[in-house]
């Protein structure tokens, strides 16, 4: 290992104070970690996959645990009056379930939590009924309690197909500037 050179701090006396100015270290510690050998590199990937494939049986626990606090927020967003607010408490649970599908093996929630939080970022210049929202939310929940890792899987596609389908209709409508009369089954929710 490269030497640190003097670990004592600078000291400066003057009539009313000190000044003690301790050695700058990082530099040096940096470069020797920058310098080790690729074969060093693959050895503390490798470590780090293990680690990973050591957590794994816990992902599905806590996608489940996301999915809970996810239904929470839209119960919120719900009973909130959809503002400024609300949809950016909403948007960051959207947005940690977007990352955490991903991170945990479920590509397709992953995608339709990534369309969510599209639909939530553009809710004012084209905003849809918190109905359609929800319906986002209880395609995530059932793609991840059912364990649909696949993203050929085609039932869960079409489903993510649909409801973008809905979206787009609903907006073409709003677009025309006909009143819309949005049916959507089942107005409870699928917990």
């Amino acid at each position: 290992m490269k030497k640190l050179g003097s670990l004592e701090p600078q000291r400066t006396v003057h009539a009313d104070h000190s000044v003690i100015v301790p050695p700058n270290t990082l530099r040096a510690k940096a470069l020797v970690r920058a310098k080790k050998g690729q074969e060093e590199i693959d050895e503390m990937i490798a470590r780090a996959d293990r680690a990973l494939q050591s957590l794994a049986p816990s992902f599905t626990e806590w996608m489940n645990n996301e999915i809970l606090r996810l239904f929470e927020a839209m119960d919120q967003f719900e009973q909130s009056d959809q503002g400024d607010e609300a949809s950016k408490s909403f948007f960051i649970v959207v947005h940690d379930v977007r990352g955490q599908a991903l991170q945990f093996g479920y590509p397709l929630a992953g995608q339709m939590a990534g369309g969510l939080c599209d639909l939530i970022e553009q809710r004012r210049e084209a905003p849809v009924p918190a109905v359609i929202m929800r319906r986002y939310v209880e395609a995530i929940a059932s793609i991840v309690r059912t364990g649909i890792r696949d993203e050929a899987n085609a039932l869960a596609v079409e489903l993510a197909r649909t409801l973008a389908k809905v979206v787009t209709e609903y907006r073409a409508r709003v677009a025309e500037g006909r009143g819309v009369a949005l049916r959507v089954a089942g107005e409870g929710s699928a917990r």
